[in-house]
This record gives structure tokens, sequence and C-alpha cells, in this order.
């Protein structure tokens, strides 16, 4: 007779009621995690875009991971990114991630609002720091520390169209073409089209943004402007060979004929008409149309009802690219931009998974372009197939040769009043330079403000 009949009973009973309630648990659905929702800074239009066109597939892949993207541009007061981060922290704009450019770092007043992201950097065990392209991790370094991590390049880039090349019979430019040859196939351009048969608007060889083209033209004559804290005096533009530049640059227009110039920089729109031969512009410029000639050709430039977005207009004719003329040498300039942490992110780690994708990971289309921080990503036939247009090779080219704008106060930057005198013909470039110099020189030589304790330090 078994002396404890209840205990078994009770045993079996247990035994049952635990196997309910692990059926009921195998039946019910895993609980997720809460979402995240990462705060994501830009304050470049062109980054911005970049960036647009893979937060979709990254949220796809991290479905637990949303993102909000905030366009800063002209909201950040004298392009000091620490003020805005600071001044918004623990509201809901205070940012995960920021995406900066080489020139947003370099202006920061309190670099301690961005977290060092080596502790991440050294948690993946496939980051390989010398797939950057030389010098680029350091453009985002301080005092030892990684506070960015670059992501993309944008350099500046001469576009032609292949359409009036061959109506002139120019063969298309190479890579390693001179100064000579830019001159000539501009002239021949011009030429292409006989006086009678001349409609408005006229025909340029060569169109740009003197503002900028100057960086790299100068550059081509061996000049290396440089960062206001490395040259507060600005003593490159006393540089003889500046002034020669600048006199090349100049007599595009004043001797050979081939460049219009106007102050608002409307002869830029010769180029969209399809009525220049070339165009030089930042490779995030590919192929766009600007908002003003999209209304200039009654195109819709704003979203339907429907919120559907309308499609991006195209250059109404063929075109290639190619890198700037050899001059004394061959070069130009590029920016580049990456992502930071701020100390104030309310999800660090998220935001580096964040960033680790989107330096990682090329667009599905070309958007506004740009060259990807990672070799491996830049040289990759991926990164070709995405850009197929003849002379493609010049975009990574222009990266290997080129350098990086200088870091300066927006305000220290040329404007058309700077330079008008000497494109006009009225002024000589070194005059024209000294000026500038004059100007500028207190802009760059100013004490940066006293460094604030870091947010949230």
């Amino acid at each position: 007779m078994e002396r404890f009949p209840g205990r078994r009973l009770r045993a079996a009973l247990v035994s049952a009621i635990v196997g309910v309630v692990v059926a009921a648990c195998a039946m019910a659905p895993a609980s997720s995690p809460p979402p995240v929702t990462l705060v994501l800074w830009v304050d470049n239009p062109a980054i911005g875009a970049s960036v647009q066109q893979r937060i979709v597939p990254f949220m796809h892949d991290y479905p637990n991971i949303q993102v909000k993207v905030f366009d800063q541009f002209g909201r950040i007061r004298n392009g000091d990114v620490s003020t805005a981060i600071e001044a918004l922290a623990n509201s809901e704009l205070s940012p995960d991630v920021v995406a900066l450019t080489n020139q947003d770092f370099g202006l920061m007043s309190n670099r301690g609002d961005l977290v060092d992201l080596r502790p991440y950097i050294q948690q993946e065990t496939d980051f390989q720091e010398d797939d950057f392209f030389p010098t680029t991790m350091a453009a985002f370094q301080d005092r030892g520390k990684q506070l960015a991590i670059p992501s993309e390049l944008v350099p500046w880039v001469v576009f032609y169209n292949q359409t009036l090349f061959d109506r002139a019979k120019i063969p298309y430019p190479g890579l390693s073409w001179t100064a000579s040859d830019f001159i000539g196939d501009a002239k021949r351009i011009m030429q292409s089209e006989p006086t009678s048969q001349q409609r408005q608007p006229q025909l340029a060889g060569f169109v740009t943004d003197p503002t900028v083209a100057i960086l790299p033209v100068v550059a081509g004559f061996g000049v290396e402007p440089q960062n206001a804290a490395d040259d507060p005096d600005a003593r490159w533009l006393s540089d003889p060979r500046a002034a020669q530049a600048l006199q090349w640059f100049a007599d595009l227009g004043l001797r050979e004929g081939v460049m219009p110039t106007d102050p608002a920089n409307r002869t830029m729109g010769l180029w969209y008409a399809g009525r220049a031969g070339m165009m030089a512009a930042f490779m995030d410029q590919r192929d766009l149309l600007p908002a003003f000639f999209q209304r200039r050709l009654g195109i819709q430039v704003t979203p339907t009802v429907t919120g559907t977005p309308a499609p991006q207009a195209h250059w109404p004719f063929r075109w290639g690219v190619t890198m700037m003329p050899r001059l004394e040498t061959q070069t130009t300039v590029y920016y580049l931009s990456g992502y930071g942490i701020p100390a104030t992110s309310r999800n660090p780690q998220d935001a580096w998974t964040l960033i680790d994708y989107l330096t990682r990971h090329l667009p599905e289309t070309p958007g506004r372009a740009y060259v990807p921080a990672r070799e491996s990503l830049a040289y990759s036939k991926q990164f070709a197939e995405l850009y197929p247009e003849t002379g493609h090779e010049a975009y990574v080219r222009s990266i290997e040769l080129g350098r990086p704008i200088p870091v300066w106060p927006p305000s220290a930057y040329p404007t058309y009043d700077d330079l008008s005198g000497a494109l006009n013909g009225t002024v000589h470039p070194s005059t024209a330079l000294s000026a500038l110099r004059d100007r500028v020189q207190p802009i760059l030589a100013a004490p940066p403000p006293p460094t604030p304790t870091p947010v949230g330090g």
C-alpha cells in the first residue's frame, strides 16, 4: 500500500499545469523590444538627399529602428554645430547622429559635444581604417579621438555636353587633358554654330561659379590654401602663383572669350539649356536641374496632391564628365562629410549601427552623387554601374589627386565682389587678392570662443 498517495496526485497535477503553461508560451508570439527612433541631423542639402536614399533600406534591415531626418540647413548659427547641439539638448530635435562636413567639424567651438567613436570601431571585427581614402579619417580626429566616420566625398569636376562636342566634331576630353586642350575645345564649341544660325541665349564654351572655381584653379597652379587654424594670415593670397592663377581664370573671359560671367551666376543657366559646352561644378550637381530652371520650363517641382514627389528632371542632352584640366599640375578640390554621435544621444549604440550602415552601403540610385569614403566601395563594380556616364572614372580620380577645401568661417570665402574687378579686367589680380586678404584676415585670425563644458559631460 502506497504510503503517500496524495503526493503522487499533486505531482501529476503540477506536471500537467506546467505543460499547459509551456504550451501556451510556445503558442504566444515572442515579445519584441520597443522600437527606437533615431534623430539624424543634416545641414547640407546634398548630403541630406544622399542620406535619404539609404534610410529606407536601413530601416528595412533594422525594423526596430526608425530614423527621422531633420534638415538644419541655414539654421546653424555661424556654421557652429556645437551651438545647435547644445541649444536643442533634451528637446525632441536633439540628435542621435549628426552629418557634418569637414568644414562643420573644423568650426565646432566644442568638439566635446561629440563622443569618441573608437570604442565602437573596436567592437567591429571587420572595420578596416585603411579601407578609407588617405586623410579622410584624420579629417574628423581631435587629440587622438575619432569624432566622426567619413562617408561621402564630393569632388569638383568638369561636365561636358556631348551633343555640342559631336556637332563640333571634337573628341571627348580624357582625364589627362591640358589647359590648352580645354581652351581649344571651348573655342571650337563656340565656333561650331555659324553666326547666321545663332539664337538666344548665347552659346558659351564654359560656365562655372567663379567663387568656388577659384579654389581648384589656384590649386592647379601649385597654391595650397590652408585651414584658418594653420594660416590665419591667409598667406596664400600673397603668393604670386595665386595671382597668376586668377589671371588665367579671368582670361577665359577677357582674352579667350569662352567664359561669360555674371554677379548672380545666371550664366549657369546656359548649361542647363544645353547652350554651354562645359560646366565645372561639384559632383553632387550631376544631372540635376535647379528649381529655378524647372520652373522656367514649366516642370512641376513640388509634390502632387497625393504626396508623390515630382520626378527628377534631367539635363536635356547627352553628357559626360572629366577632371579639371592640367594647369601647372592636375588637381582639384572636394568636400567630405561624415557622421558623429553627440554626447546627448539617447541611443548611442543604435546610432553607431546607423553610422556603420551608412558608411558601408551605396544608394540604389544616383541621386545627389558622391564618391564613398571607403575605397572598397569607390572601386567596386556597383559604384561604376551606379554612374555609367562617359568618363565616370573622373570622380574617383579627382579624389585621388585632389585635396579637401579649406576650413574657413563662411564669411571668409571669396565672393563675386571680391573677384569681379579681376574678372572684368578693371583690377589687377594681385590687387584683387590683396584686397581679399585684407577683408578675410581679421575673420581668420579671430580667436575661437571659449570652450564650454560638453553637454551631458
